[in-house]
């Protein structure tokens, strides 16, 4: 019996390795050397073409019409968090977008919420001397709201600027 116990214990260890392994696998990092971050994105996301300015990327949903986008540029207008929020949050209502969540701490500060059918989230951080903002912004059918859940974590506490 004890050999039995043994035995199940070493399969569902070794059943969860892979399943960790897995899901390590199924993002990758983009990283943006023009602003400094990164952030992690799923694998199985069609990466867009790089834009002239080099400012981050576009990442497509295979399997949906949903986007992951990430990008930087520099705070020239030395906006702080809250008000580049305030002025966030404004841009989504001319959107006749619905803010249902809002999140701030020091130095960054999350808005999501709906448009068009579609759930939003945006994550955007600021550099620790704040010349640097970097954007997550996430975009996707309310229908595959369980599905983005996921993706949209790992993404968002993953958005970093390089040490």
């Amino acid at each position: 019996m004890r050999i039995r116990s043994v035995s199940l214990s070493v399969v569902i260890l070794l059943s969860l390795a892979v399943v960790a392994a897995e899901a390590e696998s199924s993002f990758q990092t983009y990283r943006n050397a023009r602003f400094g971050y990164s952030v992690e994105v799923p694998s199985d996301f069609r990466k867009g073409e790089a834009p002239a300015n080099n400012d981050g990327r576009v990442f497509y949903d295979r399997l949906s019409e949903g986007i992951l986008s990430v990008f930087g540029m520099y705070n020239a207008l030395e906006a702080s968090p809250e008000s580049y929020a305030a002025e966030r949050e404004a841009d989504w209502e001319g959107l006749n977008g619905n803010v249902t969540y809002r999140a701030m701490r020091k130095g960054w500060f999350v808005l999501s919420g709906t448009v068009d059918g579609e759930i939003f989230y945006e994550r955007v951080l600021f550099s620790d001397d704040r010349e640097t903002i970097a954007t997550l912004l996430v975009r996707y059918p309310e229908s595959e709201k369980e599905r983005f859940g996921a993706f949209v974590t790992r993404a968002s506490r993953s958005l970093r600027f390089a040490d």
